[in-house]
């Protein structure tokens, strides 16, 4: 009797791409992703961390057991959409219709992501709080993880219990992060691909980290020292480490991470984008806002030469650059490629070349007349 050879399930999708219409600062834009490694780029106020904030919400609330398609299940959806943008983007008395594009009488935003499945979740949400029109037949995904650009150790201790209790300066993402990180680490010898993500961190900061009692701490030659003691630059790659260990991080998940440069050393920037390529590399789609000029020019370095590079750090890259446009500024258009060069406009680098020129200014101001 002949048996069918078995095969291995089907990955679950991740991100292609995404249209948004009329929310924030998007007028009409439709972003089509990379599987590995998405950077978002741009002056203050251009719209990126609302971006991520946007495709974190759609990742977690479409990403949830599928219904039945029917009436009552849409209703569930877009009540969990409409919860889920008042507690990550927390306008003022959780009027989420403050998120639609400002324009005199009523408006209505329209966002819809695409998925590598060919599958989609969407939604409408108008400037009168109401989200509707709230479809998805994703399916399942896996874990998606937002990390904000204020590190999260030194506060994790006792804080989902205030959040739950208390009203607290905090949006959602922190306490989604803190359960994240609360996870018990993965039993076992460490496997290959997770011990090769990890020691690099954990030789940067000199230790492993661990969850005892409530409380993080990092343990190693300088014996165990509780996390809000070491550095804010050490605690950012100790949450990084933890979240690989616990198995938040995983094949076909999503990391969100808002400046993961913030108060990094440049040796730890490094470290970092070697981390995040490695990350990318090994099945997990990640989204990064920053302004770090060494972070964007060696992630773009990667892309432009991946032969060169060691192969556990080869993905795809692709860059975003957001821009104000119009004379009322309070649109932005969206420029992408493969590296650095190819966006239309870079803030860093356009900054970098101006010390440059000033210098040289300087220079030429200090030389005594002939």
């Amino acid at each position: 009797m002949s048996t069918k050879p078995e095969t291995e399930p089907a990955a679950a999708p991740i991100l292609r791409s995404a249209s948004i219409k009329k929310f924030g600062l998007f007028t009409d834009e439709t972003l089509e992703f990379s599987s590995g490694l998405n950077v978002f780029i741009g002056r203050n106020g251009c719209g990126k961390s609302h971006l991520i904030k946007l495709l974190y919400t759609l990742v977690k609330v479409c990403g949830e057991a599928p219904g039945d398609g029917s009436v009552l299940e849409a209703e569930k959806l877009e009540n969990r959409i409409a919860k889920k943008l008042a507690r990550v983007f927390r306008p003022q008395n959780d009027h989420i219709g403050r998120l639609v594009q400002r324009a005199t009488g009523r408006r209505g935003a329209m966002v819809s992501g695409e998925f590598t499945n060919k599958k989609r979740c969407s939604f409408r949400l108008s400037s009168l709080d109401k989200v509707s029109e709230a479809k998805s037949n994703v399916g399942a995904l896996q874990e998606a993880a937002f990390l904000p650009s204020r590190e999260v150790l030194a506060l994790f201790e006792g804080f989902v219990a205030a959040y739950e209790k208390r009203e607290l300066s905090f949006d959602e993402t922190f306490r989604d992060i803190c359960l994240a990180l609360s996870e018990k680490q993965l039993r076992g010898k460490r496997a290959g691909m997770l011990d090769a993500l990890v020691r690099p961190l954990e030789d940067e900061i000199r230790g492993k980290v661990s969850l005892e009692g409530g409380r993080f701490y990092v343990t190693g030659a300088d014996g165990s020292i509780e996390a809000h003691l070491v550095s804010e630059g050490w605690r950012k790659l100790a949450a990084l480490a933890q979240l690989i260990i616990n198995g938040t991080l995983t094949k076909n998940g999503f990391l969100f991470w808002d400046e993961p440069e913030a108060n990094l050393n440049p040796k730890m920037v490094v470290q970092l984008s070697d981390t995040l390529l490695r990350l990318a590399n090994q099945g997990i789609q990640v989204f990064v806002v920053s302004h770090d000029y060494l972070l964007t020019t060696r992630l773009s370095l990667a892309s432009e030469y991946p032969e060169a590079i060691p192969e556990d750090q080869r993905c795809p890259v692709k860059f975003f650059g957001l821009v104000r446009r119009g004379s009322d500024g309070k649109g932005v258009s969206v420029s992408s490629g493969s590296k650095l060069a190819d966006l239309q406009d870079n803030p860093i680098l356009e900054e970098y070349a101006a010390l440059y020129d000033y210098e040289g200014s300087l220079f030429q101001k200090s030389q005594p007349e002939a």
